[in-house]
């Protein structure tokens, strides 16, 4: 029979690839075993950290599809990569008898870690010898560090590194032990787990080579890389994580070595287990570990929509949550206020579509509270109110996970107050029915309709769009009138709300004409009636408007929520972002300067920047007097506990211009605090008349578009400056351009932004009175 084997085409893989030929043509003779070499994309990206491209199946996806088509009868693969369960429809077969596991230090100079310098620099591409040399020595500097054992022991000289981390196994397997400078003991360094073990991995129906693999295996290597296998499933380990196993069998049994940290290595927490059951030591680790790791579940009820209707304990956890996971029904937005850093997880479902099942939701959140120690399951409406809040926080209490629940406000009644209608008023209802639409076998619920048509309580029915012809004909056949007033509100609380009010005998086929789509409330009962006098969200003065809003930077921008505010739908495209050009200012010539100019927050935030970064302060400008543009631009120089000397009664540089020359005499030295690469109205209009310096201190950086954008698709379009303008509509064909025009769909925030407008083609557009966002907004009412 001949075998074909797989393996990566590194000298590495190689050298062990070639050593299972090897053995499998000495046991096998009357077989023959050639190798296939097949390119991983682990290979092809070698610029990046693991962690940030993917997980461990980047270096065996290639090879176990392989396998499973057929093309390939073995994989070969360091045990150490791989995940912790094989891909479906393969398996690994009992472990041959294992090299050396631990890690070694390869220094450039020194021959021990604690001989290395202060600050001495360590490369390495894995966080868990990261953060466990960190332990060693809190002084080291740890770089990342990709490539094959020579790549890095190169990139080590060129770079000048003081020394790397790398498994004693790969090199003496490719007989370079006379580069280790130190051996790193287990009770200084875990190794990963299954380090130094190779793994075969075959499809789990080719039986014959299994027991021919199988029959090579070496006990105690096949057990002990099991123990540790298992501690590695059981943690819920990942490239993302450090996590560390070393099993050794004694006269006692199994000793377990293990370790487990976060992301950021700011918690790290270690076991040493010993026993005779192999299982129950893997087990007796992980539990361990989890005591020590385990951090708090937030069940938390984010409103119906509108990001405003969250509780103030819910924005909070927000804020200082380390992981998130968020379903379909929660505000995105709200994530806009989470730490950079926050692990985001999403995990929404809609009409049968479910990114997760709920039973995996479940056990997510106990895995993620092994790993963090603040977790916030961010949940649309309430927890408990038809949320399966209390399925989950029944599996925490189960896995030990200590979890609080934040109520949120619910859809029922927020969805109905945002359409106009109170879910009871004296008089109309003194109560309220609230229930879901459809059951878990999606058939429809199991709703006492004749205990609704007798009273005169509110209807609410929650999820029940699809239902809603089940819904109006069973409470017509128990004798609710036909006349009975029906509403549905699609996308509630949301600037995409859409209500329909009609009758049991109308709304179904109203809500088709509509074209509404869930999330969706229906709603039945007399309360409807006081929609024409209580609909306050429908009736504000930009609802259903949709704009475009091209921003600068990563952060939403505040003109967005001001459109928001007043009704309106918006769309956000990131066109630049500003980046400081670095400066050094001198106590000395900063008090020559009489007058600083500043047009922006922009320009002010990054002149502190570099002021502060010099060893000065605010004291340095004693003696100057500040000019600003716009109210927004003194309100940055309020935040260092400045306030603007000057500020036009117009927020433009023509009118700044014009009030500064009737107050400056040549003598004076002015600063103007600008963006790089833009053109110099300022000092057009005040080097004659004073000793005018232009001082870029930060530039907009161009930042490709991410999509492409239909910018006829919206309403307006809003230009803050004319370098988004630029960026927008530079690439619009000559008819776009006229289309623009026809519909005037252009809004410039003042004369600058309009001349560049005008330049490429735009002439029929609106121009705020004042240029600020307030004014811009109030242009788009008028």
């Amino acid at each position: 029979m001949k075998y074909i084997i797989g393996t990566r085409g590194s000298k590495l893989a190689m050298v062990q690839t070639n050593y299972v030929r090897q053995r499998l043509e000495e046991a096998y003779p009357e077989d023959s075993f050639e190798i296939k070499v097949i390119s991983t994309k682990g290979d092809r990206i070698q610029d990046r950290p693991l962690e940030a491209i993917g997980d461990k199946g980047l270096f065996v996806r290639e090879i176990e599809e392989q396998i499973l088509s057929g093309e390939v009868h073995i994989g070969v693969h360091s045990m150490k990569d791989m995940p912790a369960q094989p891909e479906k429809g393969l398996v690994f077969t009992k472990s041959w008898v294992r090299e050396d596991p631990r890690d070694v230090l390869i220094l450039r100079e020194k021959k021990n870690i604690m001989e290395l310098a202060p600050g001495a620099i360590i490369g390495t591409g894995s966080k868990r010898r990261k953060f466990q040399l960190l332990n060693m020595r809190p002084d080291l500097q740890v770089v990342d560090i990709r490539g094959n054992v020579d790549t890095r022991i190169r990139k080590m000289h060129e770079q000048k590194l003081d020394g790397i981390v790398l498994a004693a196994a790969g090199l003496k397997r490719l007989g370079m032990e006379e580069v280790i400078s130190q051996y790193l003991e287990k009770e200084e360094m875990i190794s990963a787990p299954a380090q130094g073990v190779l793994a075969l991995e075959v499809r789990e129906d080719n039986k014959d080579l299994i027991a021919k693999l199988d029959a090579l295996y070496d006990e105690d290597t096949y057990e002990c890389a099991k123990v540790e296998r298992q501690f590695l499933d059981q943690i819920g380990g990942d490239c993302h994580v450090p996590v560390g196993a070393i099993c050794t069998k004694n006269k006692e049994g199994f000793e377990l070595h293990a370790m487990f940290g976060n992301e950021e290595g700011t918690n790290i927490a270690y076991a040493h287990v010993q026993g005779e059951n192999p299982e129950e030591v893997a087990k007796e680790a992980v539990q361990t570990i989890s005591e020590q790791m385990i951090g708090t579940v937030y069940l938390v009820g984010g409103g119906p929509g509108d990001p405003g209707l969250i509780t103030v304990k819910g924005m909070e956890l927000i804020r200082k949550a380390d992981c998130i996971v968020y379903d379909r029904l929660s505000s995105p937005e709200l994530l806009d206020d989470a730490k950079p850093n926050c692990h985001f997880i999403y995990v929404g479902k809609a009409d049968r579509h479910h990114t997760m099942k709920q039973e995996d939701i479940n056990l997510l959140l106990v895995k993620m509270a092994k790993r963090y120690k603040t977790v916030v399951r961010l949940k649309g409406g309430d927890v408990f109110v038809f949320g399966r809040g209390g399925e989950e926080g029944k599996v925490l209490k189960e896995n030990g996970v200590p979890f609080v629940v934040v109520p949120g406000i619910s859809s029922a009644l927020a969805g109905l107050a945002y359409a106009g209608i109170p879910i009871t008023h004296r008089g109309i209802a003194t109560g309220f029915h609230v229930v879901t639409a459809h059951n878990r076998r999606d058939e429809l619920a199991d709703i006492d309709f004749e205990a609704m048509a007798r009273s005169q309580d509110t209807n609410v029915f929650l999820m029940g769009l699809s239902k809603l012809h089940d819904i109006t004909v069973n409470l017509l056949n128990v004798g609710m009138p036909k006349d009975t007033k029906a509403a549905v509100i699609a996308s509630a609380t949301t600037p995409q709300q859409k209500t329909c009010v009609g009758t049991l005998e109308t709304i179904e086929e109203m809500v088709k004409e509509a074209g509404l789509k869930s999330p969706a409330l229906i709603v039945v009962g007399d309360v409807i009636n006081m929609r024409e006098t209580l609909n306050f969200f429908e009736t504000q003065p930009l609802f259903g408007k949709t704009y475009l809003v091209p921003k600068i930077g990563e952060k939403s921008s505040r003109l967005s929520w001001l459109v928001k505010e007043n009704g309106a739908t918006f769309k956000e495209v990131t066109v630049g972002k500003m980046a400081m050009v670095p400066m050094v200012f001198t106590k000395e010539e900063l008090s020559k300067v009489d007058w600083m100019i500043f047009t922006s927050r922009n320009g002010v935030d990054s002149f502190f920047e570099n002021l502060f970064a010099s060893n000065l302060d605010v004291r340095a400008l004693g003696n100057t007097k500040i000019a600003t543009i716009g109210t927004a631009t003194n309100q940055a120089l309020n935040k260092y506990g400045l306030s603007a000397d000057l500020i036009p009664t117009e927020f433009n540089s023509t009118a700044l211009v014009k009030t500064m020359k009737d107050i400056l005499n040549k003598e004076d030295v002015v600063w103007y605090l600008k963006v790089n690469n833009a053109e110099d109205k300022m000092k057009k209009g005040l080097e004659e008349v004073c000793d005018f310096h232009a001082v870029p201190v930060y530039e907009n950086v161009t930042v490709p578009l991410e999509e492409n954008i239909d910018v006829l698709a919206y309403d307006h379009i809003l230009f803050t400056c004319g370098s988004s303008a630029r960026r927008v509509l530079s690439c619009c064909s000559k008819e776009i351009i006229e289309q623009l025009n026809e519909k005037c769909a252009c809004v410039s925030i003042g004369p600058e932004c309009t001349k560049v407008l005008n330049q490429l083609g735009i002439h029929n557009l609106i121009q705020s009175k004042a240029s600020t966002y307030e004014s811009m907004v109030r242009s788009l009412m008028d």
